[in-house]
């Protein structure tokens, strides 16, 4: 038996089995980070569906208006059993926070209002003050 043969054959093998097992930790990770943020994803989806029908009913402020009253950074807009929804002050865009129960997580919505018809969605994962900016994985529509 050629033993040089060997002792080159088993740490190739050895590492080879190493990185698999390395990639398949990292493919379950990603994929778990996939799952969560599709569902905070949805989750702000379904929260600004509320914002709007409550907007639309005169019973949450309009952050998008120019002429209303402004709503103070982290003011509380409205809450359900399921979600709470904040304002949050930034700049260019237009933002609503929000805390959901069920999964206990805080969402951020952004909409930027570009030339003309143009605007720009964005759905972040943030923190209690919604300071902290992690986009969501950039699948959804």
């Amino acid at each position: 038996m050629d033993w040089s043969f060997l002792m080159i054959a088993v740490p190739v093998g050895a590492f080879i089995l190493w990185r698999s097992q390395k990639q398949a930790e990292a493919a379950k990770v990603a994929s778990a980070r996939l799952t969560r943020d599709k569902l905070l994803y949805e989750h702000i989806k379904t929260g600004m569906r509320e914002y709007d029908w409550r907007q639309r009913e005169g019973r949450c402020e309009d952050l998008f208006s120019r002429t209303r009253r402004k709503a103070k950074d982290g003011e509380l807009l409205f809450e359900t059993a399921h979600l709470s929804a904040f304002h949050v002050n930034h700049g260019p865009e237009y933002r609503v926070g929000f805390y959901f129960k069920d999964i206990n997580e805080f969402g951020l919505y952004g909409l930027f209002a570009g030339n003309g018809d143009e605007t720009i969605t964005s759905y972040y994962r943030t923190d209690r003050t919604f300071q902290k900016e992690e986009m969501l994985a950039p699948w959804y529509d």
